[in-house]
């Protein structure tokens, strides 16, 4: 059986809205038995503004580690170098601190006149290497993170950067939902650059994304997500995948946004990860 740590994003508590029910969230996915979690370095620096030192209480009373941080920004932009640089330590730090083990960069916005060339590219990952470099002198990994509406959504962007990237100082953190929402099927991506995969986030697209993209929805990240088990993404073809690569990362359930509350939707993954994909939880 694959040897994997499966934890539960943060995002499903609407943790952007409100950053204190980062607490809750916590509560809910240790009392679930998911192994860690996983939130954005924005988040983090609110909490150490407002209760400082708190967050690291939290968790330790729940028993589970903050993971990762998420880290986006303008990677292309040379300007903004020194600020994502400093971001970068400030979090791996914190990471580090907080029990975790990977610092998630996530590419920046999309734009689409003009759109990205290869020097862009180029760019991005000479900062995110760099990135990559402060991650591993605080004693912890980095990863890229593709993502809907960046400048890593479809698989000929997300396929650039992985290549551009130092497998040493970057690995890859595909996002199953992100990826199928960018047009393609998530599982050939992983297959293909498995050997360098650190961390793994399990989301799945809505049944009703395609009706709701040619209805107009607002193509915001949150809408067109569903709970695991309950859309089209069949995870039951990552597990071999990983198998082959010996992979003992982590796995992590997300939703970006719950119509039935953070616990419940949580619930839901638990019973697809258990029944379906045939891993067991701590509890």
């Amino acid at each position: 059986m694959l040897n994997v740590k499966v934890g539960h994003t943060l995002l499903t508590w609407d943790v952007f809205a409100h950053p204190e029910n980062i607490e809750t969230g916590i509560r809910d996915i240790a009392e679930l038995g998911f192994a860690g979690t996983e939130t954005g370095g924005a988040l983090y620096d609110w909490w150490e503004q407002n209760r400082p030192g708190q967050l690291k209480q939290i968790l330790q009373k729940a028993g589970i580690p903050m993971v990762t941080l998420f880290h986006s920004g303008e990677w292309t932009d040379p300007k903004a170098r020194p600020d994502l640089l400093e971001r970068a330590r400030r979090w791996s730090a914190a990471v580090k601190e907080l029990g975790g083990e990977m610092l998630m960069l996530v590419p920046g916005r999309r734009r689409e006149a003009p759109p990205y060339g290869l020097d862009d590219f180029k760019q991005m990952a000479e900062t995110m290497n760099q990135a990559g470099e402060v991650a591993k002198q605080a004693g912890i990994n980095a990863t890229m993170h593709p993502h809907w509406g960046t400048a890593a959504e479809t698989r000929l962007e997300i396929e650039v950067l992985l290549s551009s990237l130092d497998p040493a100082l970057v690995g890859f953190a595909p996002d199953t939902g992100q990826i199928a929402k960018g047009g393609a099927d998530p599982f050939p991506i992983v297959e293909r650059w498995a050997e360098i995969v650190r961390y793994v986030h399990m989301k799945d697209l809505s049944p009703e994304w395609e009706e709701m993209r040619k209805a107009g929805v607002p193509l915001r990240s949150p809408e067109g997500y569903a709970e695991m088990g309950q859309g089209v993404i069949d995870f039951r073809h990552l597990l071999p995948i990983l198998d082959r690569v010996n992979y003992t990362g982590w796995l992590m359930a997300e939703l970006d946004e719950s119509k039935r509350g953070g616990k419940a939707s949580a619930t839901l993954a638990k019973q697809y990860i258990e029944s379906t994909l045939g891993l067991r939880l701590q509890s």
